[in-house]
């Protein structure tokens, strides 16, 4: 229990009786005040020993003198606490005071009046309190709070952008800190909040305020393409902003200070500019790659290229998304549209659907190159196709998902736009967006043969429809080969730089060679073995007659190459 002392020198102590406190003890047992007075000298005097020691020290004691001693002691803290209860119960006080410390009030007389006696003058003039210019002597810490919470305290208010945010005041929690800290012993106390401590606070708030408030620029970007008007979309543009903490927390501290909370703070930011707006991405949009093959006259070969290219055609990638030929065209089957073409399955010529999406995604593999962009899967073909020149073609086959694939990844700042279109006998695939190479910069392929395969011999098959001893050539075959490819970059003519791109290695193809090796049969009838048999006797008869001749051999055809052959997509091994 904390004990008010009114005075204190060497010979005498005044305190003021706490309420339900005996001056000594008594069988009650209870804490008493010439304990407590004990403990307040030891604890300040550094005297050794605890309060329980020296009681049963005491109790010990058996001689006289030692009892003597503690009576005298005893009569004595009595009689100090009798006069600290009359001290503080003198009539003559005209006025109270009251000091802020613990839990209880400090009382004594302003001054020696008329009714002042002469002890009053002796005694230690009461504590004063000043906290951030207010007097509060004579407050408790309830009534002083009170007090500093009317002038300092109040909702701090920030207008944001688009809401109105009430932040936390520290002043309260200050005020509580500064009421616990006041000193009990000095004459005077002055009291300052620590705006140090209270700025940090309200910077972390600032610092949430930016995380909700703060906005990165928005550029705007090519959104969608309409097939039927030919119209690129382009969303809005934003600016971006940020928000000055340091103006917002100093403009907040001004308001602590003055304890001025009528209006709320302004929050201002700094304002960012995006680095394309609409009107700048309609302008900074074009083709950063394209290239064309030629299409052959067949019809069912021609509407498979057709469906993938609309399948492809007007799609959008986002920055960083990765392109799928597979997922995109997804299984080209019947029910889609997809025409039989002539295809190989394991080396043999077959026809199924989808044959020649492969020339769609060959065409799409040259543009992307030439766009600046690389390439996360390329397969060449088993047979060298005929559209394009030796490694740089792009086979891909849709085995459930599972099959070869041409993927790529817009690693652009920017979404980017494939467009694929078919007119006549051409195939024409783009890709529209912002610029990846520097200015003036191109890209191509070049490619150059390691070596020639193994070459096959060729197949024959018998054709008794041809003349005997005759051949024709049903397909020329082809031989297999391996090549090198480079991605090639170059400026105003000249090479920059040159890259290994990839090798494509292609099978040789057998030829097949139809041809007649029957040996014709001769069948002799009665009419002619007679005719045969008189001519014999005509000779023998010696009559003139020749040897008969038998009829000469037609002569063989002249075999002509075959054309080219057709593929499909949905197969393991695709030519073309």
């Amino acid at each position: 229990m904390f004990i008010n002392v009114l005075y204190e020198d060497n010979h005498l102590l005044m305190v003021e009786k706490p309420i339900n406190i005996p001056v000594q003890a008594d069988d009650s047992k209870d804490e008493d005040l010439l304990s407590m007075l004990k403990d307040y000298i030891k604890e300040k005097y550094n005297k050794p020993g605890s309060r329980e020691k020296r009681i049963n020290m005491s109790r010990r004691r058996k001689n006289s003198a030692a009892r003597q001693k503690r009576r005298l002691l005893i009569y004595g803290a009595a009689g100090i606490a009798a006069a600290a209860v009359i001290a503080v119960t003198v009539p003559l006080l005209q006025k109270r005071q009251t000091a802020v410390y613990g839990e209880t009030q400090l009382q004594r007389p302003e001054s020696g009046g008329a009714g002042a006696d002469a002890e009053g003058a002796d005694r230690k003039p009461q504590q004063k309190v000043i906290a951030e210019g207010i007097d509060i002597s004579g407050l408790s810490k309830e009534e002083a709070a009170k007090v500093l919470s009317e002038k300092f305290s109040g909702p701090i208010k920030v207008q944001g952008p688009d809401e109105t945010v009430e932040l936390r005041n520290p002043v309260e929690a200050e005020i509580a800190r500064i009421l616990e800290s006041a000193p009990g012993q000095a004459e005077e106390v002055k009291l300052s909040f620590d705006y140090e401590r209270m700025e940090q606070e309200i910077r972390e708030q600032a610092a949430g305020l930016a995380d909700k408030w703060d906005q990165k620029p928005v550029d705007s970007n090519v959104v969608s393409y309409n097939k039927e008007t030919g119209v690129y979309e382009y969303s809005k543009d934003r600016n971006g902003r940020n928000l000055d903490q340091d103006n917002l927390v100093t403009s907040i501290m001004r308001s602590v200070r003055e304890g001025d909370y009528k209006s709320p703070v302004e929050a201002s930011f700094s304002i960012t500019p995006p680095a394309r707006t609409q009107a700048q991405a309609k302008a900074q949009y074009q083709v950063i790659g394209t290239f064309t093959t030629k299409l052959t006259n067949n019809k069912n070969r021609n509407k498979n290229v057709t469906l993938a290219a609309e399948a492809i055609d007007g799609l959008i990638l986002k920055p960083g998304e990765e392109f799928s030929f597979n997922n995109t065209t997804g299984n080209r089957t019947k029910e889609k549209g997809y025409q039989p073409a002539g295809a190989y399955r394991n080396g043999v010529l077959i026809e199924e659907p989808g044959g020649g999406v492969c020339q769609v995604s060959t065409t799409l593999y040259h543009s992307i190159i030439e766009a600046g962009f690389k390439t996360t899967e390329r397969n060449a073909h088993s047979f060298a196709p005929s559209y394009v020149e030796k490694g740089q073609d792009a086979m891909v086959s849709f085995d459930g998902y599972a099959g070869p694939d041409l993927k790529f990844v817009n690693t652009s700042a920017a979404p980017v736009v494939l467009r694929a279109t078919v007119s006549g006998l051409e195939l024409k695939l783009s890709i529209v967006g912002i610029p990846v190479l520097d200015d003036g910069v191109k890209v191509s392929i070049r490619s150059e043969k390691v070596r020639d395969a193994e070459p096959t011999a060729p197949s024959y098959e018998e054709n008794t429809q041809l003349p005997f001893g005759t051949e024709k050539i049903v397909d020329q075959g082809q031989n297999g080969s391996v090549w090198k490819s480079f991605r090639v970059l170059t400026k105003d003519g000249q090479v920059l730089k040159e890259e290994p791109l990839h090798n494509s290695y292609y099978k040789s193809k057998a030829g097949v060679i139809q041809r007649n090796t029957t040996f014709p049969q001769i069948e002799e009838t009665a009419g002619a073995a007679e005719s045969a048999g008189a001519a014999d006797s005509e000779g023998a008869a010696g009559t003139q007659g020749g040897d008969v001749q038998a009829p000469e051999p037609e002569q063989p055809e002249a075999a002509g190459p075959a054309g080219p052959a057709e593929e499909a997509a949905e197969t393991q091994v695709p030519v073309n």
